[in-house]
């Protein structure tokens, strides 16, 4: 036990410095740990962004043909509903004819097209939007502007290879449209500068209007076809003039978050504005 204790005198020196580098080993491998985890981690912070950002473009490479495929499916789609034609009956009798007969064969009166948006504006007074087709790709002023949602607005400036389109989300637009059930027919008017919400104006008084009622456009236009889903009836109020309900809607088009839209054509609409041309302003 003696000599335990005298070796322990003897080495004591030797012994504190071998703890002392052991610790100071221990600390540094725990100091360079949480350094390189913070390097880690703020590398992380510059690279991380960087890679989702090219995960995303590798990922819209790769789908775009798909996406693509996706848009002529649904163009076909809306080319073959009934309100892109026109029903002619000829009910000429002739010898060889039942009594009772009539022939009828559908002519069409609109067509799509799509693009994309490149530019868009959304909260400010006057919006607009751009897409990456012109009149090289047959795009016309006063086309009709759909997103896969709802309307969206209408083609104003066209050059060789972009257009100009004026969203709902602009003080000059108007859309004539109908609610539903109610069938009640108005101008849609936007004035609230919120890009989710439009206003339906010139609906009776006396008309029953409820909340979640739908709002479609009625044809009335040589612009949009009839049935076009524009929004939901959010609120309904006695406007100023009390002749009038005030009517405020929800857009059904994100415009925040709108990428493709359809270009609708009038296939008559140069025949049809040569007729009104012709009407007296009495």
């Amino acid at each position: 036990m003696n000599n335990l204790i005298e070796f322990f005198k003897r080495a004591f020196h030797i012994i504190v410095l071998a703890v002392l580098l052991i610790l100071s080993v221990v600390m540094l491998g725990k100091s360079l740990a949480f350094n390189d985890y913070r390097l880690s981690r703020a590398v992380q912070s510059v690279v991380g962004p960087i890679q989702k950002s090219g995960r995303s473009m590798i990922h819209r490479f790769h789908l775009g043909p798909e996406n693509e495929a996706l848009v002529q499916q649904n163009i076909q789609l809306l080319r073959e509903q009934e309100n892109m034609f026109i029903v002619k009956e000829d009910t000429i009798l002739t010898e060889m004819s039942m009594p009772d007969s009539t022939n009828t064969k559908r002519v069409r009166l609109y067509d799509y097209t799509y693009a994309h948006v490149i530019f868009r504006t959304t909260d400010r007074a006057f919006n607009y939007m751009i897409v990456d087709k012109g009149s090289k790709d047959g795009i016309t002023r006063d086309m009709a502007v759909l997103s896969p949602q709802g309307v969206a607005g209408v083609v104003t400036d066209v050059s060789p290879n972009f257009a100009t389109v004026r969203p709902i989300l602009h003080p000059e637009s108007r859309i004539s449209a109908v609610v539903t059930p109610a069938n009640q027919n108005g101008t849609v008017i936007w004035e609230d500068n919120d890009p989710r919400v439009a206003y339906l104006e010139a609906i009776p008084q006396h008309s029953e209007i409820n909340i979640g009622d739908s709002v479609f456009t009625n044809g009335f236009s040589n612009i949009f076809p009839k049935g076009l889903f524009i929004g939901t009836v959010k609120e309904v109020q006695v406007g100023n003039n009390a002749s009038f309900l005030t009517i405020k809607i929800n857009l059904a088009t994100p415009y925040t978050d709108i990428y493709t839209v359809y270009l609708v054509e009038n296939t008559f609409k140069a025949e049809l504005d040569s007729l009104k041309a012709n009407f007296k302003n009495e």
